[in-house]
């Protein structure tokens, strides 16, 4: 889920927590009634003033809208830095081991459904 993504569901959850309708949201911040549902929609993309109102009218900050997008992108950010520092043969390695990692996902999750399907 890109960064986008994940910042408009922090703005949905929120208003939700708010307890705050898009509408009534949209009003308090002193934009137009369908501001916040163009935005939730992913329909316009909000300023950083917006933001700040939006996070001050939901009784919350900035910091705690984005808190969780900066913290992954920052491991996103770190484990691309370690893997650009690998010689070849490592990044090969790291590669078998994801790989493995993922196929053997696959299979538990395949063993899980047929359980399931039984």
């Amino acid at each position: 889920m890109h960064i986008r993504e994940r910042l408009l569901e922090r703005l949905i959850a929120l208003r939700k927590r708010a307890g705050l309708s898009a509408r009534s949201l949209s009003l308090r911040i002193g934009r137009g009634e369908y501001y916040m549902s163009r935005i939730e929609n992913g329909n316009y993309a909000p300023s950083i003033e917006d933001l700040e109102r939006i996070a001050e009218a939901c009784d919350s900050s900035l910091q705690e809208l984005f808190s969780e997008q900066f913290e992954s992108y920052k491991i996103d950010t770190e484990i691309i830095e370690m893997l650009q520092r690998l010689s070849g043969k490592e990044k090969d390695a790291v590669m078998s081991v994801l790989i493995a990692l993922y196929n053997k996902n696959k299979i538990e999750d395949a063993i899980i459904n047929t359980k399931d399907a039984i």
